[in-house]
């Protein structure tokens, strides 16, 4: 009985500790993207994105811009999760939903580095759960 025990006790806390380090980083300025992924997604932007929201994120028309100040207060406060989920259902403009949760996962490193936050040494995922985990702070520390 003894011995049952303790394995539970350890199962238990394999599983919280498995958890933990699952939740990822709190905020966009934890390195939640590797800089090879941004490099992939820059290529895979300039493919699918560039023609409405322009070479350097700027914005054109009707397409906002996805770098510098009005960008992040957009987003400040809401989570990664939500700013990927906008991108896969609302993007491209003209074939919602088209590009895959992992080019789009690619696509927003890419528009993250162009923000000037952090890279780190794991990529985004591309799963809504682990996203929404993800604080998006305009400001480090906000």
């Amino acid at each position: 009985m003894r011995r049952t025990r303790n394995t539970k006790v350890m199962v238990v806390g394999a599983i919280a500790l498995g958890l933990l380090q699952a939740q990822g980083p709190a905020s966009v300025w934890d390195g939640i993207y590797s800089a090879e992924q941004a490099q992939r997604g820059e290529t895979l932007y300039r493919q699918e994105c560039a023609s409405c929201h322009g070479e350097k994120l700027e914005g054109r028309g009707q397409a906002p811009p996805l770098t510098g100040a009005d960008f992040t207060m957009d987003w400040n406060g809401t989570t990664v999760g939500d700013l990927f989920e906008k991108m896969q259902t609302t993007m491209p403009a003209d074939q919602p939903g088209r590009l895959s949760r992992e080019q789009n996962a690619t696509i927003l490193a890419f528009i993250l580095s162009a923000n000037k936050f952090p890279s780190g040494t794991a990529e985004l995922p591309s799963e809504a759960e682990r996203l929404r985990q993800i604080r998006f702070e305009a400001a480090q520390g906000k």
